[in-house]
């Protein structure tokens, strides 16, 4: 399953509406001097916000100042790679916040899942929930309980996996985004029927970019391969029926027409779908 690609946005968000929400101290000078940084995280710039937020550790010492810092930090050594020094400046943050900040245990969560840590990153998104419930941005807390879906998926907990995302489907149920996630589960088990009709209640939903395509390409292409037991588009082709060369060929040929460039697809789509 294709991971999302880490925004500086997705960790804000979760303040945004947050049962807990602390007064701000922090005089006016460290409060744009900590924006200025974000800003940097926002464009991409790790390594300058780290250097920023670095820069500001002695400098924004109230509570709030201080726990801003060490978020920051956390998601720029995120954004770099360096998970394991995320972690440690995220539990400065929730050192300082007494265990309740919501992007210090975002980062924490996201750092644990890149260095393997699943049930750690599984608990901390779990306290993310107990502290947002009261949330009135209901899409939101279903974006996190999405996310702890998908940690408990990729750690073979399916029932647990279905319960979050059925919560989450509750909660926003006009996001296309939670009926691509369903599908690719029905895809990882073999339902290729079910992966369908969710793939194209995500395309009625308004999900009909090349990203979308390439998710359905591969799916198609995995459901022939998990049937005539091959990896190899030779002997697929020779193998597949021509109604199943449509079905594969019509969601590539698609893809492609959408810009997509994978070279796996391009190969594939020219020797079997000329």
């Amino acid at each position: 399953m294709s991971q999302p690609r880490y925004l500086a946005t997705t960790a804000l968000l979760l303040l945004a509406g947050a049962a807990h929400a602390q007064l701000f101290t922090m005089n006016e000078a460290c409060r744009d001097q900590v924006a200025s940084a974000e800003a940097l995280s926002d464009a991409g710039q790790h390594e300058e916000a780290l250097a920023a937020f670095n820069a500001l550790v002695t400098e924004c010492d109230t509570r709030d100042g201080e726990e801003a810092v060490q978020v920051g930090r956390a998601h720029a050594l995120n954004g770099m790679g360096q998970h394991e020094q995320a972690v440690e400046a995220a539990e400065a943050a929730l050192e300082v916040s007494e265990g309740t900040s919501l992007s210090g245990l975002f980062e924490r969560a996201y750092a644990y899942e890149k260095t393997g840590r699943m049930d750690a990153a599984t608990a901390d998104y779990n306290r993310i929930i107990e502290l947002t419930e009261k949330n009135q941005n209901v899409a939101e807390r279903a974006t996190i309980y999405a996310k702890v879906s998908e940690l408990n998926f990729r750690a073979g907990k399916g029932a647990e996996a279905d319960q979050y995302l059925a919560k989450a489907m509750e909660l926003d149920p006009g996001n296309p985004d939670l009926y691509v996630i369903r599908g690719d589960y029905a895809v990882e088990r073999g339902d290729y029927a079910g992966a369908f009709a969710d793939y194209d209640r995500a395309v009625e939903m308004g999900r009909t970019g090349a990203g979308m395509y390439e998710i359905r390409s591969e799916a198609r292409l995995k459901q022939m391969q998990d049937k005539y037991g091959t990896t190899n588009a030779g002997e697929l082709r020779a193998k597949m029926t021509p109604e199943e060369t449509a079905l594969v060929c019509a969601e590539t040929t698609r893809a492609i027409e959408l810009g997509l460039r994978n070279m796996q697809l391009d190969m594939f789509s020219a020797l079997v779908c000329r």
